[in-house]
């Protein structure tokens, strides 16, 4: 450059002369450039490499997770979170893994945090729900499933609603929270495609659980409708229609099922009642005179027979005079009333079937509150008389 340089300042470049001083600023600035270029090139190069790992420890997160290892996953999902500590997506897979682990305090605290960012996540709401259930903190948690019934989800919104409501009902029923459950479980109903059989049926079950009876029948009744000889809806048909004293429907129900399904110890149960119930109940139309007396007379010899069952579990005597419990007191009612109760009276004397009933109502009823629910063929007897309305 010294010889290229005149004696005037300037500097000969291609044959034409620059000022020395505006040569030496353009060459500090092109050092300035290709050393920005270099730096933003290096930084770019670092974040694409840092974006890369935590993408990895992320993906490696994931994998365990869906092989149910957790704790390895927590690792993994603390080592991507490493690497972009912002990221929220990366915190709440971290928070699901804390949950996971039995960490729920820790779990809370992230999605705390994420639920202050986008108050309206279904899916933040949703784990919040859960981890407040682990926590055995049902207000808490009815509040954040609600929050996530009518939260904002991107994938399928209908159906997720429908499945966090059924998440909902299902924890409300488990922990006996049934007058709470019932309005959930018949929203659930109420927004079950008519078409879907699988939720229909989870509809059905649900609203059988929660004892609501009449519904869970029509929903099952539309599930047999486009599967006739579906079994789960057939039991589940059968029970509804039992509780409903609706016997011999649900008897018809349950002979259509296969024989193992008719084994089971609920259904088989249920069965063996109804037909008890039908067999010795004297008020079913169509029966003779002499078959309503007869079913009648054994009702009232069974119902004396339990009370003194229950009265020597109590450790007293159904005939202790004077008779002081309730149930010495309905005993001794009955023998007193026996001459006029003969099966030949009764027959002759079909109006006095309603009183001779209502007396062996009252002593089943009094036993159960006693000495607790009946089997067998007293259970039976018992049902009928809280089906007719006897004794409350």
């Amino acid at each position: 450059m010294s010889e290229a340089e005149t004696k005037n300042g300037y500097v000969v470049f291609g044959g034409r002369a620059y000022p020395r001083e505006a040569v030496v600023f353009v060459s500090l600035v092109i050092l300035l450039l290709i050393f920005l270029g270099l730096t933003a090139f290096v930084a770019r190069s670092y974040h694409k490499k840092v974006h890369v790992l935590a993408d990895n420890w992320f993906a490696q997160g994931e994998a365990e997770s869906q092989d149910g290892r957790s704790a390895n996953a927590l690792t993994d999902y603390r080592n991507a979170l490493a690497f972009t500590p912002g990221n929220p997506k990366f915190q709440f897979h971290l928070a699901q893994a804390l949950a996971a682990t039995g960490r729920a305090e820790e779990a809370r605290s992230y999605l705390m945090n994420l639920l202050s960012e986008s108050p309206g996540s279904g899916e933040v709401n949703l784990e919040l729900a859960r981890v407040a259930a682990s926590q055995k903190h049902t207000l808490e948690a009815v509040r954040f499933y609600q929050s996530a019934i009518y939260g904002e989800w991107t994938k399928n919104p209908i159906n997720t609603r429908w499945n966090v409501r059924r998440e909902l009902c299902e924890f409300l029923l488990d922990h006996n929270a049934a007058t709470q459950a019932e309005p959930e479980v018949i929203a659930l109903a109420d927004n079950t495609p008519s078409d879907d059989v699988p939720q229909l049926k989870t509809a059905a079950a649900l609203l059988l659980r929660a004892q609501l009876w009449t519904r869970a029948l029509d929903e099952f009744h539309t599930v047999l409708e486009s599967s006739r000889h579906d079994p789960d809806a057939l039991a589940g048909a059968g029970a509804a229609a039992f509780n409903l004293a609706q016997y011999p429907r649900a008897l018809g129900y349950f002979d259509r099922l296969s024989r193992d399904r008719r084994e089971d110890p609920n259904v088989s149960a249920m069965a063996d009642t109804a037909r008890r119930i039908l067999a010795s109940d004297p008020f079913l139309i169509g029966i003779s005179l002499k078959e309503k007396a007869l079913r009648t007379s054994r009702a009232l010899t069974e119902a004396q027979s339990r009370v003194t069952q229950c009265s020597q579990e109590k450790g007293q005597a159904v005939t202790a005079s004077p008779a002081s419990t309730s149930l010495q007191q309905l005993f001794a009612t009955s023998r007193q009333m026996e001459p006029d109760w003969t099966v030949r009276n009764l027959e002759r004397h079909p109006e006095r079937v309603v009183s001779v009933m209502d007396l062996a109502f009252q002593m089943e009823d009094a036993a159960a509150q006693s000495c607790g629910q009946p089997q067998g063929q007293d259970r039976a007897l018992w049902l009928l008389g809280r089906n007719r309305g006897g004794a409350q």
